[in-house]
């Protein structure tokens, strides 16, 4: 067989390809990169720029996808909690796509971890961000420190798991040690400190003043945090009182309004109580901040309590002690409520994704026999029209050639068995499709070409199957299809059984759509082809179809998305 030879078009396009593949990624828009930059530092200021930024301003999906990825990692930063996760969804998906955006993928998968930490799934962000670590490249080292941290916190606050989590910490200090990061590294320092502090008392002292000494060295005043935490473990570990109390004090004169917590104000009275100070102790107990919350009112009547006691107040010590023991009960009843509602949330979150993975694997399967379907049918179609073109020639020639057609009826015998075993073995719902579509060809109605007929005794012929292909694109015989209300309850069950509920949902959440609104709606969710579409509801051609799919969601449903994007939503239970 010779060759055919190859198009320059071909060519071009190849090249094309080419090019477009070796190309780097694409730049983004500047006011983008500028709010990148202030993240670490100004994430505040980034926020402001992100939040002014209107989307209808950005020209292409990668600036959309990467302003997601920077809004949620803003308001991380800036300490909003998260009450949603479709922006950094976005972002996921465009990066998953965009393989060579390797380390905004690496991004996108740590503030997803982060954003379900605050919508109470640990398990679901445990699970993002051990995958933010495989993700990331061998010299990433901001990204592969940061999402150590993250899981190192994990380990230690939702699992109480110590030594992985001091693993994790150690991994992140030498990452964050390559990037010469000074704020993160005296964040590890300390927790790490906080990991050892019961169980190593030694380490636990170590890091903290490492921590400390970073900090000091770079004028940060992460340092009165760590000060803080260490005045603690002198009071509580060592019983070192002058000593918790040099770093409590050196909090509460310089420190107090970079400290977390009003915890060094405990730590600074309990102390000069221990060491006999008792008009030191209510001097910072009149310093001490009103209490905001179950945790320091306990601590505020643990110390009123301690000084009552040393002044042989016993009345008041056995009231405020009692105060005291009570704020404690209910600050461990709540952990243990939030807990068990964190649990059950994850439990919830973990069915549905199984049910959604369930649902795509059964929507694939389903699409695979549909298409599989129409193929056959679409075969079975094209040799019932070829079958008959031999049938109407060997009637033709049956007066000229006696011989001739005596062949051709055995022939036609032979190709009728064909037919007959093919029918045989086509599966129930092959057949369903091949009647289906008979079906639908019996209901498209003819006008005569006569048009002095009386409209009362017009007679309205029913189009062959075999001139079916010839005659539908004379538009002008083509009358209304009334499909049936069976046909219509068939397939809005069929989409309810596809989209548990989207039915009594829509009709629910837009009332002003009307009964062909609600047609309409069906056969887009049931995925028929356009075609298909403009004979049920007798458009006069498919790109009516497209029309009218745009204004039913834009419009009369009143939603700024796609229809696809309004199924996958509903799916996902983004829809109320």
């Amino acid at each position: 067989m010779q060759r055919q030879p190859i198009s320059p078009l071909i060519i071009i396009l190849a090249v094309v390809a080419f090019l477009t593949a070796c190309t780097p990624a694409a730049h983004y828009d500047g006011r983008l990169a500028a709010a990148d930059s202030l993240m670490h530092d100004r994430p505040d200021s980034a926020l402001a720029i992100l939040q002014a930024l209107h989307p209808d301003s950005l020209a292409t999906q990668g600036d959309h996808a990467y302003r997601d990825l920077l809004l949620t990692q803003a308001r991380y930063k800036c300490y909003i909690t998260a009450t949603t996760d479709s922006a950094i969804n976005r972002a996921l998906h465009y990066y998953r796509h965009h393989s060579h955006e390797q380390e905004k993928l690496t991004r996108a998968y740590i503030y997803k971890g982060a954003v379900m930490e605050e919508l109470g799934h640990p398990d679901s962000a445990m699970h993002y961000y051990k995958t933010a670590e495989a993700t990331a490249a061998p010299d990433d080292y901001f990204n592969l420190a940061y999402t150590k941290m993250r899981i190192a916190t994990m380990y230690q606050d939702q699992l109480s798991q110590d030594t992985i989590a001091a693993k994790y910490e150690k991994q992140a200090i030498y990452y964050f040690t390559m990037t010469n990061d000074s704020d993160y590294l005296i964040s590890c320092y300390g927790d790490l400190g906080g990991i050892y502090g019961l169980n190593n008392p030694d380490l636990s002292e170590f890091y903290l003043n490492r921590a400390i000494d970073i900090a000091q060295q770079f004028n940060s005043t992460k340092q009165y945090t760590y000060k803080s935490r260490l005045a603690g473990f002198y009071y509580y570990q060592y019983n070192d009182y002058p000593r918790a109390n040099t770093l409590a004090m050196d909090v509460l004169r310089n420190g107090k309004r970079y400290s977390k917590d009003n915890q060094f104000y405990t730590y600074a009275a309990m102390s000069f109580i221990k060491m006999g100070k008792l008009d030191s102790a209510k001097y910072v107990l009149e310093m001490t901040p009103a209490p905001i919350d179950a945790v320091d009112s306990m601590n505020r009547h643990h110390v009123m309590a301690e000084i009552a006691k040393a002044e042989k107040r016993m009345e008041s010590y056995g009231t405020h002690l009692e105060l005291s023991k009570n704020n404690e009960i209910h600050i461990l009843t709540n952990n243990k409520t939030e807990r068990l509602k964190a649990a059950e949330s994850d439990y919830h979150r973990a069915q549905a994704e199984e049910y959604g993975l369930n649902s795509k694997q059964k929507n694939r399967l389903l699409a695979i026999a549909l298409s599989i379907s129409l193929v056959l049918a679409l075969s079975l179609l094209l040799l019932t029209i070829y079958l008959s073109h031999i049938i109407d020639r060997n009637k033709k020639e049956r007066k000229a050639i006696e011989q001739s057609l005596v062949i051709s009826i055995l022939e036609l015998q032979t190709k009728q068995t064909e037919l007959q075993e093919v029918k045989n073995s086509v599966s129930e719902i092959v057949a369903y499709r091949i009647d289906a579509l008979k079906e639908l060809f019996d209901s498209i109605k003819f006008k005569p070409k006569d048009k002095q007929v009386d409209n009362n005794v017009r007679i309205r012929n029913i189009i062959p199957l075999s001139s079916v292909i010839g005659d539908m694109s004379d538009a002008y015989h083509v009358m209304n299809i009334k499909l049936t209300d069976k046909f219509w309850e068939r397939i809005s069950l069929s989409v309810d059984g596809e989209y548990p509920g989207i039915m009594s949902f829509v009709k629910k959440r837009f009332p002003s759509l009307t009964e062909k609104d609600l047609q309409l709606f069906c056969l887009l969710c049931a995925q028929l082809s356009p075609q298909i579409i403009k004979l049920c509801m007798n458009y006069s051609n498919v790109k009516t179809v497209s029309n009218y799919k745009k204004k039913l969601i834009n419009v009369k449903m009143g939603l700024d998305m796609s229809f696809d994007d309004f199924l996958q939503r509903y799916s996902n239970g983004m829809l109320t």
